[in-house]
């Protein structure tokens, strides 16, 4: 006789299905809703797989995003490093530890990288950099290897951590290691101002080799009548606590805007008084007009999505931050602090500019580009040159790259001119579409695309006055940026997963 087949509301038929060999079978509704893949949900990108569970626990942190903070904890140990006298005769490797890192974490962390809207034209840029190898004006076979590892190693984490599965708890804790290392920097810059020689850092042998002059034009003599350097905060170079101010008050709002909670609102607004009070003290005005830009558009990307309430707060705390951070930086430096930013009013924005860093600027089209339009080679500049290069040569001298433009032109020429800033413009795009965004269903990735925007804007900017890319901060650029796209992919493969 022939079973009946049960129908209607409330009756479920059943299929059995087998989860792995040997386990038993398991009565799974029909109607129950199939788990949804995120390759049939437009838009979503697949997650990076896990680590087997065979896989040590050298294995496990490899293939998670936690690896992301703890790489920026190792950047920051190898910067406090250089400060310790005694390890000066590690200096060299200390330096190439940071870069040599992320380039292993190519090989360590397994897994198919995401394709950052920048990665075509920063890859095309390195192939035409690794091209210059060949070019007869590299410095040594040495020193030109070299130098591609430094490219290599700063665009890495646009490979390595896209292939990790973030989170925007891990995206946050990475930026919050960041902000209090930057605030930490400029508060010691502000207690080398108060407390000349207790709180510095050797000078770096760079900026010593530069002459006794220079090293005068460095200094500044406070209130008291102290002659002091520039604050240096965490940093071994006069006026380098001016980045760590930047960041604090940059990072700081976006912490202000996200938090609820009492006691980060209060560290945040700390951070930003600190910041603007070192970068009033560091005497950088290339840098605060950078800041101003920075937070004008983020205030910017707040108006166009309606987040007025917390456009209000943000131009509250930073207005009233500057202002008072001002007389305060006044009273203790002096007028020579006075002075100095009197003089930024002095002329239009274009000509104090041109009279500091635009002459580097223009000499870098009306000169340096005629005469490397393929590039100048490798190991020329820069700590390749430095540690590695051969300039023995009359015909292939040792070159300098104030800034970021005519760094550009010595590593691929005309191309690389051309295929970085697009990859930089592509990357400030993709932010731009994040930050515009009224959809909190994944979390406030709108604010933080605000915060990264204005953190990609300012990066941009300081390729004008300095060679950002070639440093530890363009490695922090990138790996930036690649962790909140990383993280956006993470958030929204989830939320197909629930859906």
């Amino acid at each position: 006789m022939a079973r009946p087949q049960l129908q209607g509301p409330g009756v479920l038929r059943r299929r059995y299905v087998r989860r792995a060999r040997g386990a038993p079978l398991e009565a799974v509704p029909l109607d129950a809703p199939r788990p949804v893949t995120p390759a049939e949900v437009p838009g979503a990108v697949a997650a990076p797989e896990a680590a087997p569970a065979s896989a040590g626990a050298m294995g496990r942190l490899l293939a998670s995003g936690r690896v992301v903070p703890l790489f920026v904890l190792m950047l920051i140990v190898c910067q406090l490093a250089l400060l310790v006298p005694a390890l000066s005769p590690l200096r060299v490797v200390v330096r190439i530890l940071a870069f040599g890192v992320s380039l292993l974490m190519l090989v360590l962390v397994r897994g198919r990288s995401l394709k950052h809207p920048a990665l075509p034209f920063i890859l095309g840029a390195l192939g035409v950099t690794a091209l210059g190898f060949f070019n007869p004006g590299t410095s040594s076979a040495l020193a030109g290897l070299v130098q591609l590892g430094i490219q290599l190693s700063i665009v890495a984490p646009l490979l390595w951590v896209t292939r990790l599965p973030m989170d925007a708890k891990t995206f946050r804790r990475t930026l919050a290691l960041l902000f209090l290392f930057n605030v930490a920097s400029a508060g010691v810059g502000v207690l080398q101002v108060y407390f000349p020689g207790r709180f510095q850092p050797p000078v770096s042998a760079v900026v010593q080799s530069l002459g006794e002059g220079y090293l005068r034009s460095l200094e500044f003599e406070t209130s008291s009548g102290e002659r002091v350097f520039r604050p240096m905060g965490l940093t071994d170079t006069p006026g380098g606590a001016a980045t760590g101010g930047f960041y604090a008050v940059l990072l700081g709002g976006g912490f202000l805007l996200s938090s609820r909670r009492g006691l980060v609102r209060f560290v945040s607004v700390g951070g930003i008084l600190m910041g603007l009070l070192c970068l009033y003290l560091c005497q950088v005005r290339a840098t605060f007009v950078m800041l101003g830009v920075c937070l004008l558009a983020m205030a910017g990307v707040l108006a166009l999505s309606g987040r007025l309430v917390r456009l209000l707060t943000l131009l509250a705390v930073v207005g009233g931050g500057a202002v008072s951070a001002f007389g305060w930086a006044v009273a203790v430096g002096g007028d020579a602090v006075l002075s100095r930013w009197a003089s930024l009013l002095e002329g239009r924005p274009e000509d104090v500019y041109r009279n500091n860093r635009g002459y580097f600027l223009e000499g870098t089209f009306e000169h340096v580009l005629p005469l490397y339009p393929l590039g100048a080679g490798l190991g020329r500049y820069g700590m390749a040159n430095a540690y590695f290069g051969d300039n023995s040569d009359p015909e292939r001298p040792a070159l300098w790259a104030e800034i970021q433009w005519t760094a550009w032109v010595y590593d691929g020429g005309i191309l690389t001119l051309v295929l970085y800033p697009l990859g930089l413009l592509a990357t400030l795009w993709w932010v731009f579409r994040i930050a515009r965004r009224k959809d909190d269903s994944e979390g406030e990735f709108w604010l933080w695309g605000s915060v990264i925007f204005a953190y990609n804007l300012g990066a941009l900017a300081l390729t004008f006055s300095y060679s950002f890319f070639m440093s530890q901060m363009g490695m922090e650029f990138w790996l930036l940026n690649a962790a909140l796209f990383g993280a956006m992919a993470h958030a929204k493969t989830l939320h197909a997963h629930r859906r």
